[in-house]
């Protein structure tokens, strides 16, 4: 390579030298060797950095299954459901009047008290039993001071009322029935349909 003037090559220039026994040979400036130093630092470092926050994120924990217990409720959400219709016995001149009523949940039921509601009156509550029509209540067995049956899931109880009638014939008169129940350590309340009226009940006095 012939350089102009006759002088060498100013110091610091890139020189390229080309033989038949050498290879080419490249020379690097130090700046140049610093900058790509320290391009390759920084891509490290960025790769680490991401590595730790991808090693550092906490996973997910998994979901629960879903369960697969479904419960069975009777209408407007409650565990018991009236069985059907009602019975009824006079015994003398007093009524007895009896619904059975279902656990229709996954879980135990206690049946607590029963309450009439007589909207039109003429009748007076003596007594109640748990048990069907016809049996007279044990002395002593007043609303709400009865034995207090469970029910499992699927099973069945009677309860039974029993009236003073005020009037002389009660047909006219509708009773209806709520019931106070726990269920898991909760207390609840249904209002059953009951009777509307006493119109197919047998009374010696309506003759």
């Amino acid at each position: 390579m012939t350089v102009p003037d006759g002088g060498r090559p100013p110091a610091g220039d890139d020189l390229l030298e080309m033989g038949s026994r050498r290879g080419p040979v490249l020379r690097w400036r130090p700046a140049a060797l610093l900058v790509l130093a320290a391009a390759l630092l920084a891509g490290l470092a960025a790769g680490y950095a991401a590595g730790v926050r991808h090693a550092g994120k906490p996973l997910s924990p998994p979901r629960p299954a879903a369960s697969q217990t479904t419960t069975s409720f009777s209408a407007g959400g409650f565990p018991l459901s009236q069985t059907g219709p009602g019975c009824s016995a006079q015994i003398g001149h007093d009524l007895q009047l009896g619904l059975e009523v279902t656990n229709l949940s996954v879980s135990a039921v206690t049946l607590r008290r029963v309450e009439a509601v007589l909207p039109m009156g003429g009748l007076k509550v003596t007594s109640q039993a748990w048990g069907p029509c016809g049996e007279l209540p044990s002395p002593g067995e007043a609303p709400g001071h009865a034995l207090h049956p469970t029910l499992g899931p699927g099973d069945s109880a009677w309860f039974t009322v029993t009236f003073q009638v005020l009037v002389r014939c009660p047909q006219p008169l509708p009773v209806h029935f709520t019931l106070d129940y726990d269920q898991s350590g909760r207390s609840a309340a249904i209002l059953l349909p009951s009777f509307p009226d006493l119109g197919q009940v047998s009374y010696g006095r309506c003759g």
